[in-house]
């Protein structure tokens, strides 16, 4: 064959007419970036999860050190974008945003309280000023909450976003 006709042959590569059903139809589905498709690499899918929730928790800890009291709503936010983004269940995003918050914010406590700082008593001194019962231990657990709320909030504004921004298949 010459090369002025394979120039003008035309390409087979893609389909000529309606797609047909089998394994052509298949790959053509099927994602070409490794990142989207979780069964790509299945060591880098098995610790993708674990390692952005270790990561997620302490970004939202050294936050909660500094004063960043928002920190938990981003990671929220990031898990969210990240599972909706990788097509994983809405449970996972949701036990991992869970897990980051409850992490980041309860290890920064328990380090300040295991440092001798009087976080107990702040916390009874918090609740007698806001009218509740002097428990510190009814603050601690509102504050958790709290953190607990802002990244569940951020999880499903993540995945909601990124539905919604998501081109009609």
């Amino acid at each position: 064959m010459t090369e002025l006709q394979k120039q003008s042959t035309p390409d087979r590569t893609a389909p000529d007419g309606p797609a047909q059903d089998g394994p052509a139809q298949e790959e053509a589905v099927r994602p070409s970036d490794p990142a989207a498709d979780p069964e790509a690499d299945p060591e880098a899918v098995r610790f993708a999860l674990p390692a952005a929730l270790v990561g997620a928790a302490a970004v939202v800890a050294v936050g909660s050190l500094w004063g960043l009291w928002y920190l938990p709503f981003l990671s929220g936010l990031a898990i969210g974008t990240a599972t909706a983004v990788r097509a994983l269940r809405a449970r996972t995003a949701v036990l991992a945003g869970t897990a980051a918050a409850l992490a980041g914010w309860g290890a920064p406590l328990v380090w300040r309280a295991a440092s001798g700082e009087a976080v107990a008593g702040t916390a009874r001194t918090v609740a007698a000023l806001a009218g509740l019962p002097a428990l510190a231990s009814l603050v601690i657990a509102v504050t958790l909450l709290l953190g607990l709320l802002q990244a569940l909030l951020g999880v499903w504004l993540g995945r909601t976003a990124t539905a919604a921004l998501r081109p009609a298949r």
